[in-house]
């Protein structure tokens, strides 16, 4: 089980990691939004999933994504991350995408157009369906009943 916590108007967050170094993180004067997750690990045995973890913020599909943890075959690749996640890479991907959409949506006063902006979806249109198949609500209702909710 993972515990999820949000906060908000965070100045400053400090962590210290097992091997004894330190970052701080300080937010912008410009009250931009900070996304920190947190990805339990298990072990530090499997380098292909930790390959996988720190390569695929920074990437847009799967074929990116395998290039950057050293393969060159896509399907070899799509082989080794099924064995290891248990799904493809592309559904590992949209995954990791939609639960920030998600939380964009629900913890944030930007409009659905500009998450879909932010998270590369090519159309508004796009993010909804994606959004109401995921989440069973369109995103704007989900936002709507989640601010009714805390009310």
């Amino acid at each position: 089980m993972v515990d999820k916590y949000i906060f908000s108007d965070v100045s400053t967050c400090t962590f210290n990691f097992s091997n004894g170094e330190r970052a701080i993180v300080k937010s912008s004067p410009k009250k931009e939004i900070v996304l920190v997750k947190f990805i339990p690990h298990t072990s530090r045995k499997n380098s292909f999933q930790e390959s996988v973890v720190a390569n695929y913020p920074d990437v847009k599909n799967a074929s990116e994504l395998a290039k950057r943890c050293n393969y060159d075959c896509l399907k070899t690749f799509t082989r080794h991350f099924k064995k290891h996640f248990n799904q493809t890479p592309y559904q590992w991907m949209l995954d990791r995408k939609m639960e920030e959409v998600q939380h964009l949506v629900l913890e944030s006063d930007l409009s659905i157009s500009e998450i879909a902006q932010i998270c590369g979806f090519n159309n508004l249109t796009h993010l909804v369906n994606v959004y109401s198949n995921r989440f069973g609500i369109p995103p704007f209702r989900n936002r709507m009943q989640e601010n009714k909710n805390a009310i």
